[in-house]
């Protein structure tokens, strides 16, 4: 019995180690290229270096809604589903406008996946191999702006180098840390690699980088993270019209399944400068706290819009157990002994599950 129980458990922890890892392992091109999205009429609708499945989708400045159809060498492909709407949020802001400024309260933690990355033409290299990249002076900025409005910030300058495919596995680490200071919002903040023209803006007379909200879409907090990004680009569309390039809604886990309102932010890409990107990082600090509900006219609503993609996430959560029961009564009834001696065999145990046998 203790021999068939170690195989159950041995099997869905393998299990859940594959499924996490394909989740987490979404990439970024690091040859210096980038991806350029076309519609079916061949219009440009966007660029990154982020790697994208058939399925993923993008909701671009305009709030049209992009689904990803295929890549071919350095294009996407993307088709048109919709124009979407987002949250209203118009009462909110007039209410904050009318009492000029809220004052906020609540906690933020801030973090960066991938420390290493930089400016070129404040730094001359998009990566500093010590790990101190300009993106940290990003995200200091962030948090200093945040604290001026008087909220709370724990700003992580952590070091997860190298950049490669297990940076996000290293970061979920300093997530957990963080996470213990039971943060209202969790902000990994990056730069994208693109030509300068893709973020180049301008707010209120002053140059800055546009910013792009990053989702992802192999979590069980999907559903709240992305009513989270919409409400992020509600309120700045409202208060800095232009400055948020778009909603990725990716493949990817980014480690947002730890919890609603975690989100990923790229303030820029190599190409721009670092004061501009620190300067559009203090205008997004303006638009954190209400879209994230920790202004006092704005805690119900976030609550309520929020809340219902935390309720779609649930239903997903529920069907992962579904299929996790689905494949215990299999094991139980001995459907699928081979499956679970196959990933006993990969996670290294089958050999001493021999060893015991023989002993007994």
């Amino acid at each position: 019995m203790k021999h068939f129980l170690r195989s159950v458990v041995v099997f869905v922890f393998a299990l859940c180690l594959f499924l996490f890892a394909a989740a987490a392992s979404a990439e970024e091109r690091r040859d210096g290229g980038y991806y350029t999205l076309v519609d079916e009429s061949g219009a440009v609708i966007t660029m990154t270096a982020r790697e994208l499945d058939p399925g993923d989708r993008y909701i671009a400045a305009d709030n049209r809604l992009f689904e990803v159809v295929r890549t071919e060498g350095d294009q996407v492909l993307v088709r048109f589903v919709e124009t979407i709407e987002l949250p209203d949020i118009t009462g909110e802001l007039l209410g904050a406008q009318v009492a000029k400024a809220e004052k906020a309260g609540g906690v933020v933690g801030i973090y960066h996946t991938h420390n290493d990355e930089s400016y070129v033409p404040t730094s001359g290299t998009e990566s500093k191999d010590d790990g101190r990249g300009d993106v940290l002076q990003v995200g200091k900025a962030l948090a200093a702006a945040l604290e001026e409005q008087g909220l709370t910030v724990y700003w992580s300058d952590n070091s997860h180098i190298p950049h490669d495919g297990q940076a996000y596995v290293r970061s979920r680490r300093t997530a957990v840390e963080l996470l213990q200071k039971d943060p209202d919002t969790l902000i990994d903040v990056h730069r994208d690699a693109t030509p300068p023209e893709v973020y180049e803006g301008e707010v209120e007379g002053v140059p800055v980088t546009k910013v792009r909200i990053v989702v992802g879409r192999q979590n069980q907090n999907r559903e709240a993270n992305l009513e989270y990004a919409k409400r992020l680009k509600a309120v700045a569309d409202k208060r800095y019209p232009g400055i948020v390039e778009g909603i990725f809604d990716a493949k990817g886990n980014y480690n947002q399944d730890l919890g609603p309102k975690t989100i990923l932010l790229e303030f820029g890409a190599h190409t721009n400068q670092l004061d501009h990107a620190k300067q559009a990082a203090e205008f997004f600090a303006k638009v954190i706290p209400a879209a994230a509900g920790l202004t006092p006219s704005t805690q119900q609503v976030a609550q309520e819009q929020i809340g219902s993609g935390a309720s779609r996430s649930l239903v997903w959560m529920l069907v992962i157990f579904g299929v996790v029961g689905a494949v215990f009564l299999l094991v139980t009834k001995g459907k699928i002994g081979t499956l679970a001696g196959f990933f006993r065999r990969e996670a290294g145990l089958g050999e001493v599950d021999d060893e015991m046998d023989d002993q007994r």
